[in-house]
């Protein structure tokens, strides 16, 4: 019979303290980097914001990690991870509480069609027109959704997805009071409220002059009181994947590299445009809702800059995970709502449609007293 002597034993504990320790000195590292990653200049600390994106799934790696630290009765770690999971906790948790549902509160959906090749096939009107019957909102912000306005401002020839619900459901949408030319805009916002005008407005263009990024404005009255609507579609990373390349080498630095510079370059320009839309923002003077796929989690810098001064829907009144994208397995928050103080915010939720790779945001709104 062989029995461990005590020397055996007290390497065998060292060695998995040791491991215990190098493995919760990563998670802390992770989290901090993650944490901080939206205080940062995209340019400089882009790779920040990937690691960023994981927070939520960081925050709970942390609180499995001070429950292995607090058995391991290391008190003095155990008193980092207490200060990092009450910031966790700060950055998840709202201590504004929500308004209890009534009759008469707003209703406001955003989604993101995108679908593909799917874009005009009439099963998906269908199934918007059926999503928005059941939800019924005031105000649908679309993006990825395309309506031509006419110079008359009030003409306007939607895609087919949309045509129901301006037919059938008593949505109206109109264009800029004042057009030399037919434009089009792939962020339309449909209403059954007092439209008092929409103004698409381009951010960006590329080197050829065409508009690469766009907010539409919509001013309307609800009960007696006029206020802004701004509809976003912040910059994506592009259709490239890496998991979908047919030429990807998971072991060549240059293959990540171009992928890498590809989130950077999305980081940069994400940047520029939450820039320009603060400053259209800051010179409002009506309250406020921001609504859209701004493609960006709350912890990243783009978010960031737009919810200054704003409530964020989801994080006062949410029910569930909140995540939208991808809809086969939702990870990530990146379709939000923000609202401005006058906005009493009642319920925020995620609803389900098979036809597009978001899932839409709906949340019910009322004035604050």
């Amino acid at each position: 019979m062989t029995v461990n002597s005590p020397g055996k034993r007290g390497g065998k504990r060292r060695f998995f303290q040791t491991v215990l320790l190098l493995l919760d000195g990563g998670v802390l590292a992770l989290f901090v980097i993650g944490y901080l990653g939206r205080y940062g200049t995209p340019r400089f600390t882009w790779w920040a914001e990937l690691i960023a994106t994981a927070l939520p799934f960081l925050s709970l790696g942390l609180l499995g990690a001070t429950v292995l630290v607090g058995c391991a009765r290391r008190w003095k770690l155990l008193a980092v991870h207490g200060v990092l999971v009450l910031l966790a906790a700060a950055r998840f948790v709202s201590f504004e509480r929500p308004a209890p549902p009534g009759p008469d509160d707003l209703t406001l959906l955003t989604f993101n069609t995108s679908s593909g090749t799917r874009a005009t096939y009439f099963p998906e009107g269908w199934s918007i027109t059926a999503l928005m019957r059941a939800e019924a909102p005031d105000l649908a912000a679309f993006q990825e959704t395309y309506v031509e306005y006419h110079p008359t401002g009030q003409a306007v020839r939607p895609e087919l997805r949309l045509l129901g619900l301006i037919d059938s459901l008593g949505y109206q949408t109109i264009g800029p009071r004042s057009l030399q030319e037919a434009i089009y805009t792939p962020q339309p916002v449909l209403a059954r409220v007092e439209l008092i005008e929409q103004t698409p407005m381009v951010l960006e263009r590329d080197v050829e002059g065409k508009a690469i990024s766009r907010v539409v404005r919509t001013h309307f009255r609800w009960q007696g009181r006029e206020a802004v609507h701004y509809n976003l579609h912040l910059n994506g990373f592009g259709s490239k994947k890496p998991w979908k390349d047919e030429r990807r080498d998971f072991f060549s630095p240059e293959f990540w590299w171009t992928y890498l510079r590809q989130y950077r370059d999305a980081y940069v320009r994400r940047a520029r445009e939450s820039e320009k839309i603060r400053a259209l923002l800051d010179q409002e003077h009506l309250p406020l809702i921001v609504s859209g796929d701004f493609n960006s989690t709350p912890h990243n810098s783009a978010f960031y800059r737009l919810v200054d001064g704003l409530q964020d829907a989801f994080k006062v009144a949410g029910r569930g995970w909140g995540a939208t994208y991808h809809v086969r397995l939702p990870v990530a928050r990146i379709d939000h709502v923000l609202v401005s103080p006058e906005w009493q915010i009642v319920s925020a939720r995620v609803s389900e449609t098979p036809y597009s790779d978001h899932r839409p945001l709906v949340v019910r709104l009322r004035w604050r007293e």
